[in-house]
């Protein structure tokens, strides 16, 4: 634990993860089997990284949309989250979506000693609301502004610019695109554990989403080469 005066120890720096997930009707079937497996399959590697890291404290939320948004789960620390499958149902409504997530970007929510948040928006369509008023309300937050978000498209109907938009360094980290089960695995535990690994050891007065160096991606014969018995096409 590190000390900012003599006998005064430093308080630990919250590092929040948030999963944002489609859950329209065209997540059904193995798509939205393969966030449930892999959001699972993250759990334990992020309960280490917690371990690893003293100085920071991990917690963990996870938001649906479809008709609307709402929170699947509540703020969570890492040590004590259990996940429950999501079902799919509805539209793609992903601009309520980010105006849900903005709420959650308030100072009063966040406070100044944060690191950087990690933001995972999954979709494999378009959105069928206000998708840009609701990129807007995100990021007029300062704390959206140092968040490290990172978008995930399942499949190939995918609306890719309105991904592209949603991430906070399109030139170096553009829309990861997944075809197969495999690959949405590998990205989903990419952008989970190994992000979120990054940003707890990002530098103090650095530590905008633009300047985290992130890990780099896993090579496509770890994610063909995976542990699923199946490796659905999208």
């Amino acid at each position: 634990m590190g000390f900012d005066e003599i006998g005064s120890a430093v308080s630990k720096r919250d590092l929040k993860i948030y999963w944002l997930v489609d859950v329209s009707y065209s997540m059904s079937g193995e798509k939205i089997a393969t966030v449930n497996r892999a959001i699972k399959a993250c759990i334990q590697p992020l309960r280490d990284a917690a371990e690893d890291n003293p100085e920071a404290k991990m917690f963990v939320r996870a938001m649906k949309f479809s008709v609307g948004a709402q929170w699947h789960t509540g703020e969570t620390p890492i040590e004590d989250f259990v996940w429950y499958d999501l079902e799919t149902s509805g539209y793609t409504d992903t601009g309520a979506a980010l105006k849900l997530m903005a709420d959650e970007l308030s100072m009063e929510k966040m406070g100044n000693r944060a690191l950087p948040p990690v933001i995972i928006l999954m979709s494999d369509g378009e959105a069928t609301d206000d998708y840009e008023g609701g990129l807007r309300e995100l990021l007029k937050h300062r704390w959206s502004q140092k968040a490290v978000r990172i978008s995930i498209a399942i499949g190939n109907d995918a609306n890719i610019t309105e991904l592209t938009k949603f991430c906070s360094n399109p030139q170096e980290a553009p829309p990861l695109v997944a075809d197969r089960a495999s690959e949405l695995v590998a990205y989903i535990k990419w952008a989970s554990v190994e992000v979120s690994k990054s940003v707890s050891n990002s530098v103090i007065g650095t530590d905008t989403g633009s300047n985290v160096q992130l890990p780099p991606l896993p090579e496509a014969q770890v994610m063909i080469g995976s542990d699923d018995d199946e490796d659905d096409i999208f």
